[in-house]
């Protein structure tokens, strides 16, 4: 299920792919103004769902972060009502960062390559006599 946020924040142009491979665009034309609604539709249109489940919003994911929009939500109470938030949100956002700390740490930082190569080329004699003429010329020293 793909949507786009229009103007206000709503919920727009909705496409979902059903597991058949079936694409459903009959919620394309519709706005949503909420996320409980939009992913209430979706289950309906998309899964074929009759009873909805609670706060099925909290799942989605958001495709940029491949985070879920409940985190999301969690980290933006921590960062932006700092005395508000609750002890969950404050929960939620140190296992988050812890987890991404050790996703860090276990990463390989691959080795540079030299830039001996790069070095020689701009060294050559005519680029330095281009970039002293430059040098005397330039705005800046006028």
């Amino acid at each position: 299920m793909i949507a786009e946020i229009g103007y206000g924040g709503h919920i727009v142009n909705t496409v979902i792919t059903r597991a058949d491979g079936v694409i459903v665009e009959t919620l394309a034309t519709r706005i949503y103004p909420s996320l409980t609604a939009w992913s209430e539709a979706c289950l309906r249109e998309g899964l074929l769902e009759e009873h909805t489940r609670y706060a099925s919003w909290k799942r989605v994911i958001h495709k940029k972060t491949e985070r879920t929009l409940q985190s999301l939500r969690s980290q933006a109470h921590v960062s932006q009502k700092t005395t508000q938030a609750s002890r969950q949100d404050l929960f939620a956002e140190i296992n988050r960062l812890q987890t991404l700390v050790g996703q860090l740490t276990k990463k390989t930082v691959a080795p540079r390559e030299s830039a001996e190569t790069t070095d020689a080329l701009l060294m050559t004699p005519s680029v330095v006599a281009y970039f002293n003429d430059w040098a005397t010329t330039s705005w800046s020293n006028s």
